[in-house]
């Protein structure tokens, strides 16, 4: 499936209401948000199309009436219908009364789920990606959202081309969305929001099959999220359902909102349900088995690596033929390929290597301040990460001929040579998977400004003098080397405090590991396989200083849980993911009825682009 919600649903859906005051009206005017001015306008705009609707639904049925006693019964009958559709319409009667009905693959269950229920599942899926194209936008400049997510966050999906590329980026096909010629984000969204709706409601569904039911706490979280809307709405002077309609869309209601979070608590407690029954069914006989079998996919090698690269401006050769052009190519990646195996002629053995990338980070740049060795040297690397750089490359360092030493050039393709040496054999990953550890940050000080306001660099007397105070501290610490003593120094020292001031919990972190939610360095150190309990040091980061104590490793070793991983991953693809994908396969995505709501929900997201630009 191209948008995994199996455990995404409710956390979309409990932000929501804060999400639009952070993310879409960040800016702040006159001492007004953005979106307290917005709402402020809005609330004038919906009176005021209230009233013209008004007058124009008074009139309407002024014609009407004199309509019947003009022409025909049958005419007449047909303009009553439409003075009742446009009635029912402004209070929001067909979202809530029109179901859309989709039978699966098999013909064996129907899904049925409203208006409103759509345009809260599209609306959801939009600010998603909005919202990621907006952090990139925040932390790299203009045009990067577009760059790395294929949406344009200035504009509405219906406004906006769905390339066949970006289609690629997602993983779908652009078959899949009904109208591939001539695609827009909105067909995308909508094939997001007809999976994520059946994808919820088959869990729910099955659920209730296996007598999964909500529990106490989850009740409680219902209501307090009702509750935030009711206060969020009554605050703006909103009835609970016009606020919901304003921010959602039409029909969007209490009771939409109420039962879209209770199918979603039960479709995640099912899909939950499944993967620990999988997990807890795999032995350590299962796992030693899938890694006799297929050891290139978990071990891991160190080696050293250079790279020569092929550099030429396109636009300077654009008026060449095609012959001139293949010529030009060859001749450059010729003079690339002989620069790397000038260096491979210097190694013999690791320092040579070394000595060899200082020379060649020289010539390419004489004031290059790199560490050749660190530049080089490539550890814990995996085949699938050396894939993504050489496939050639990846084949090569993994092949059962090789030996420590091992030397050659790779061609990467494009104009790119690799030099690689063997340092480290295929070996298993023997980090923990994850770990305890309490720390005391002793924080560089405050960075001083440039002329132009940018931080100054740390200077080598400032970080020499930080690494002193934190060798104090744990000088301090080795004379009573128990955990309590730690806990107390964490309260004395320590720069890592709560909003309120205080210590994290005598520095305490639990279940480390190694998935991007700390920094390398502490990371390192924490899931570090020599690691004891009570284990003490120092570790330098961008932060300061951390004075470290090992409290105690979790769930084994990094490689039993990759094989693991791998092992649910295929089982779960088999019960849940390849089934709900089921599902959906037969939907026919350009229906009248869904190209309706879709039209719907696309005029508020509309509303509020142009509201905030």
């Amino acid at each position: 499936m191209w948008i995994s919600i199996y455990c995404f649903n409710i956390y979309l859906l409990l932000r929501n209401v804060k999400m639009f005051e952070k993310v879409v009206f960040p800016v702040e005017n006159n001492n007004k948000s953005q979106a307290e001015l917005y709402r402020e306008e809005r609330k004038a705009r919906l009176a005021k199309a209230a009233e013209k609707s008004s007058k124009k639904s008074a009139k309407s049925v002024k014609a009407k009436q004199l309509a019947t006693k003009i022409i025909t019964i049958v005419l007449a009958v047909v303009v009553g219908l439409g003075a009742v559709y446009g009635v029912l319409s402004f209070f929001d009667v067909p979202q809530k009364v029109i179901k859309v009905s989709i039978d699966n693959a098999d013909k064996t269950t129907t899904y049925k789920f409203s208006a409103g229920e759509y345009n809260y599942y599209y609306f959801t899926s939009w600010i998603n990606f909005y919202q990621q194209s907006m952090q990139y936008e925040q932390y790299m400049g203009a045009g990067a959202g577009l760059t790395y997510t294929g949406f344009d966050s200035t504009k509405a999906p219906a406004d906006q081309e769905f390339t066949a590329e970006t289609a690629e980026m997602y993983g779908i096909s652009m078959e899949d969305l009904g109208n591939p010629e001539k695609a827009t984000w909105a067909d995308a969204i909508k094939y997001s929001t007809v999976n994520n709706i059946i994808s919820v409601k088959y869990g729910a569904s099955k659920a209730k099959e296996n007598k999964i039911a909500l529990t106490d706490e989850q009740k409680k979280e219902i209501e307090d999220n009702i509750d935030a809307i009711e206060k969020a709405a009554h605050e703006k002077d909103y009835s609970t359902n016009r606020w919901l309609r304003a921010q959602y869309g039409k029909g969007v209601t209490e009771k939409v909102i109420r039962q879209v979070l209770e199918e979603n608590y039960l479709s995640n407690a099912y899909f939950e349900s499944v993967h620990e029954n999988i997990t807890a069914a795999i032995t350590d006989n299962d796992i030693n088995a899938e890694y006799d079998k297929n050891k290139d996919e978990f071990d891991l090698v160190d080696i050293r690596l250079y790279s020569f690269k092929t550099t030429f401006k396109e636009s300077e050769h654009k008026d060449m033929s095609e012959e001139e052009h293949d010529k030009l190519h060859k001749e450059e990646f010729a003079k690339t390929k002989k620069l790397a195996d000038e260096f491979l002629a210097k190694v013999k053995d690791e320092s040579s290597f070394i000595a060899a990338a200082k020379s060649a980070i020289l010539t390419a740049d004489n004031k290059s301040t790199k560490d050749p060795d660190k530049e080089t040297l490539v550890e814990k690397t995996t085949k699938a990460t050396l894939s993504q750089s050489s496939e050639e490359l990846a084949k090569w360092v993994y092949d059962d001929a090789r030996k420590v030493g091992d030397v050659t050039v790779i061609d990467g393709g494009e104009g790119t040579y690799h030099v690689v040496m063997i340092k480290a054999l295929p070996y298993k990953d023997l980090a923990h998977t994850s770990s305890d550890v309490r720390h005391i940050l002793i924080k560089f000080p405050e960075a001083k400004k440039d002329k132009d306001g940018k931080d100054l660099p740390i200077t080598d007397e400032q970080k020499a003098k930080t690494k002193a105070d934190a060798q104090k501290v744990l000088d301090e610490y080795l004379k009573n080397p128990t955990e309590e003593n730690f806990i107390e120094l964490t309260k004395k020292h320590t720069g890592d405090v709560d909003d309120d001031g205080k210590p994290n919990k005598g520095g305490l972190y639990e279940k480390v590991a190694n998935d991007g939610s700390y920094v390398k360095a502490f990371t390192d150190w924490s899931i570090d396989a020599t690691r004891k309990p009570g284990d003490t040091g120092l570790v330098e980061t961008e932060y300061g200083y951390h004075i470290m104590y090992y409290v105690k490793a979790h769930d084994g070793f990094k490689w039993q849980n990759d094989v693991k991983t791998k092992l649910v991953n295929e089982q779960y693809t088999v019960q849940v993911t390849d089934v709900v994908e089921n599902e959906a396969s037969s939907i026919d995505f350009d229906t009248f009825l869904l190209n309706w709501m879709t039209k719907n929900v696309e005029k508020t997201i509309k509303n509020l682009i142009l509201a905030n630009s």
